[in-house]
């Protein structure tokens, strides 16, 4: 029988699977945490090449699946944006050091929450095509008939360019997400925050940056546009900047 390249640990009833690599010796007292998106895993392109990164630079380094995410428990369609998070707040406080959380789409959204509710462990958030409060998007953008199907049906279906089938979204997702919401007013912060966003990203509009730059009090945020990038920001030139950007986070932090 093959071995299993991950661990499992229930939280809250649910099975989690994730991967976890401890510092190095000569590492920096630091932990990153990769945070998916959306409908992805810990074995895309982003988690995979902070995890052969650590093993350059030294950082402890964790990557799971949310619940109803690859390998983990649960459906998805029954999962709430707040199980996420509550998921992702159990593997912030186990780490060791001090944590850098890398996001992407969602992740960055959940980053951002997490940000407000784990202040002091949180070092600093590398956001990718951050998607903050996606779900107030939707709900804006309905079409009538689309509102009539919401209402009747107590579900929104959007179709998707990362996947075959539609996202499907629950009425109780929906309404679990606005508790979530993270740009309705300002909030101060002292940590370190880089977006990455790609021009040619049709997922999320350059204008989502912006506003969350605005809702940030801090000097210490900053927007980083690749004109050539998209959603997914995968490209080889895209993980180098998403290396440039973490080691650079790192010299801040230590």
């Amino acid at each position: 029988m093959k071995k299993k390249s991950y661990q499992i640990v229930n939280i809250n009833g649910v099975d989690i699977s994730y991967i976890h690599k401890n510092r190095l010796e000569k590492g920096p007292k630091i932990s990153v945490i990769f945070l998916t998106g959306y409908r992805s895993d810990m074995l895309g392109t982003k988690a995979v090449f902070l995890d052969r990164l650590s093993k350059k630079i030294g950082y402890e380094y964790l990557r799971f699946n949310y619940s109803g995410h690859g390998t983990s428990g649960g459906k998805i369609r029954e999962r709430l944006l707040s199980d996420w998070v509550e998921e992702t707040k159990y593997f912030i406080k186990k780490l060791s050091y001090p944590v850098i959380i890398v996001g992407s789409s969602l992740g960055a959204w959940i980053s951002i929450i997490l940000l407000q509710k784990i202040r002091k462990k949180i070092m600093g958030v590398i956001g990718i095509g951050a998607a903050a409060d996606f779900t107030d998007d939707i709900l804006k953008n309905l079409s009538m008939n689309e509102k009539k199907t919401y209402k009747n049906k107590k579900i929104i279906s959007i179709d998707s360019n990362y996947n075959n089938q539609p996202y499907i979204f629950e009425k109780r997702f929906i309404e679990d997400s606005k508790k979530n919401f993270v740009l309705k007013k300002p909030f101060k912060t002292n940590t370190n925050i880089i977006l990455l966003y790609g021009l040619l990203d049709e997922a999320v509009k350059l204008k989502k940056q912006i506003e969350i730059l605005n809702t940030l009090e801090t000097e210490n945020a900053k927007l980083i546009i690749s004109k050539n990038s998209d959603h997914r920001m995968s490209s080889d030139s895209d993980l180098k900047l998403l290396e440039q950007s973490l080691k650079n986070m790192l010299k801040y932090t230590l």
